[in-house]
Parts: structure tokens; C-alpha cells; sequence
């Protein structure tokens, strides 16, 4: 059982972990994470190097901490979202742009290809992650919408998610990020518009 005491340090840590998060995300996005030193991040906090590093051993260590928040973040956030009873399919899906407006900032494509190049296993780590947690909420709106009639009762929801995941395969692939552009912000939201809305002009949409 913990004291107060305990509890308080112990959401002191977790608010320096999350200043620390945000700060390092920033500063991976202007700088670029190879570029980024831990003193740089230190100093910027206003935190001893000695406090840094004992939250995190290593700048690896940290990016990894750093994505899982974020991804954690967003993924929490899409599935509030999926999960609101009193929201439509279509209201879903505009909450959802919204989010990811809101998550996603400018030089995300940057970023993905450097960690793809400087960190290749928590590339590989983080793109299976992020498949598997959009299958799942994708797969289930899809089901969702079918059953209350939101969603055309013959879509198949097993070509959708396939054609959803070879698509989000290609975006985020590097190689198409380098010569793209569009962010990924602006690809993720148009993949959903034409996955859920087609391109073909329809009165009822």
C-alpha cells in the first residue's frame, strides 16, 4: 500500500517524464533525432543531465519511450472516439480527422524517415504496432457500421481492412514520404475519406 508521499513522487515523476516526452518530441521534429543530444534536451528542460539520464539510460531509450507515448496518446484517443456511443459513423470519422490535426504535427515526415534509417528495429517495432491497434479499431467501426446500417450491408470488412493496410503500407513507407508532398497528416486523412466515402459524387453523402 502506498503512503501519500510515495504517491506524490510518484506523480512528480511521471509529470518530468511527460515534460520530458514533449520537449524531446519537439526537438527531435526541428533538429531531427540524430542531430538531437541528451545535454541539448537537458538543457532546454532546465534539468540536470544527471536527472535526464535517470529517467533514461540512452537517447534510443528514450525515442522509444518518447514514440510509445505518442502512439499510446493517439491510439487512446481514436478509440474514445470509436467507442462513443452517441456519435454517428460520419461523426466518428470527422472526430477522428480532427484528432489527428491535432496529434500529428508538420515535419512528421522527416521524422519517420530518419527513425527508419537511425533506428530501424523500433521502426519495424512501432509500424506493427500501429497496424495491428488500426486494424483492430478499423475492423470494428467497419462491423459497427454494417450492423447499424451505417455502412453497405455487402461490404466485406476483410478486403476492407486489407486494402486500408496495403495503403497505409505504401504512406508510410520513406522512400514515398521523401517524395510525396503531402503530409502525413493530409495522406492518413484522405485514405479514411476514400476508404469510408468513395470519390464518385454521391447526393446522399
Amino acid at each position: 500500500m502506498h503512503t501519500a508521499v510515495e504517491k506524490e513522487l510518484t506523480v512528480e515523476k511521471d509529470e518530468v517524464r511527460q515534460r520530458i516526452f514533449e520537449k524531446s518530441f519537439e526537438l527531435f521534429l526541428r533538429y531531427g533525432f540524430a542531430k538531437t543530444r541528451m545535454e541539448e534536451i537537458a538543457r532546454t528542460l532546465r534539468i540536470s543531465r544527471k536527472t535526464l539520464y535517470k529517467h533514461f539510460a540512452n537517447k534510443y531509450e528514450l525515442l522509444k519511450a518518447v514514440m510509445t507515448d505518442k502512439h499510446l496518446r493517439i491510439h487512446g484517443k481514436i478509440h474514445s472516439i470509436h467507442e462513443d456511443p452517441t456519435k454517428s459513423i460520419k461523426e466518428k470519422i470527422q472526430a477522428m480527422r480532427t484528432c489527428l490535426s491535432s496529434e500529428i504535427p508538420h515535419g512528421m515526415n522527416e521524422f519517420l524517415r530518419e527513425i527508419r534509417d537511425q533506428a530501424p528495429d523500433l521502426w519495424k517495432h512501432f509500424h506493427a504496432m500501429k497496424e495491428a491497434n488500426v486494424n483492430r479499431t478499423m475492423r470494428a467501426m467497419v462491423e459497427a457500421g454494417i450492423k447499424n446500417g451505417d455502412i453497405r450491408p455487402d461490404v466485406n470488412p476483410d478486403i476492407v481492412l486489407l486494402i486500408h493496410s496495403a495503403s497505409s503500407e505504401a504512406m508510410f513507407d520513406p522512400n514515398f514520404l521523401a517524395q510525396t508532398p503531402y503530409s502525413i497528416r493530409d495522406l492518413v486523412q484522405e485514405l479514411d475519406n476514400i476508404i469510408f466515402y468513395g470519390i464518385v459524387k454521391r447526393e446522399d453523402i
